[in-house]
């Protein structure tokens, strides 16, 4: 190698480094539960589980997906869940409701072994991101059944939106998707609790 040649080599090599230096960090955004005074519930207070409600493989993973145009889909390497999407809908979801119900305890599945329910809640989630316009969309089908599998809330389909204010934004995009849960969350305890109601 001539020594034109090695100089040329190196600062390749260092344009290469320094490429691969310039990356942006991967950063973590979390959804938000509804704000929230603790209550106790009474002693004898029915018992419904959160779930389980079925995400999409394409939701699957730990980086923030958001559709492009068409039927383009996104998937951001460098703006990921601080946990499983999963996870956080079926634990944010039945916080929220648990709020909402007086005497009622909601509990998220996976449910503990220790744990028998009376109710769950049970369904699954189609659609649960941001177009490029900041449409945030949520197609979700739920129903309530008792412990013997007897449905009390017969499944339904409803399609939830709210309004990124920057669909490149995560945060605002995690936001936006915060909110659509918490309609969510209002609908099945309604519906949980009317539901009950005739059972009592």
């Amino acid at each position: 190698m001539t020594f034109l040649s090695k100089i040329t080599f190196v600062a390749a090599v260092a344009l290469l480094l320094g490429a691969c230096g310039s990356s942006p960090p991967v950063r973590y955004y979390s959804l938000e539960q509804i704000d929230v005074i603790a209550k106790p519930d009474a002693p004898d207070s029915k018992i419904v589980g959160l779930g389980p409600l079925r995400v999409p493989d394409y939701l699957q993973r730990s980086q923030i997906v958001t559709r492009g145009a068409g039927a383009d889909v996104n998937i951001d390497d460098f703006a990921r869940w601080a946990e499983p999407l999963d996870q956080a809908v079926h634990g944010i979801v039945a916080n929220n409701v648990d709020s909402l119900l007086a005497d009622i305890i909601v509990v998220a599945f996976p449910y503990i072994t220790t744990v028998d329910v009376d109710y769950a809640v049970v369904g699954r989630i189609d659609r649960f991101d941001v177009g490029a316009d900041g449409d945030a969309v949520m197609i979700v089908q739920w129903g309530l059944v008792d412990s013997s599998r007897e449905t009390r809330i017969a499944p339904q389909r409803h399609r939830y939106t709210a309004r990124a204010s920057d669909p490149d934004d995560p945060g605002s995009v995690a936001r936006a998707m915060s909110d659509i849960l918490t309609q969510l969350s209002h609908d099945i305890a309604k519906g949980v609790d009317n539901a009950l109601r005739k059972t009592s």
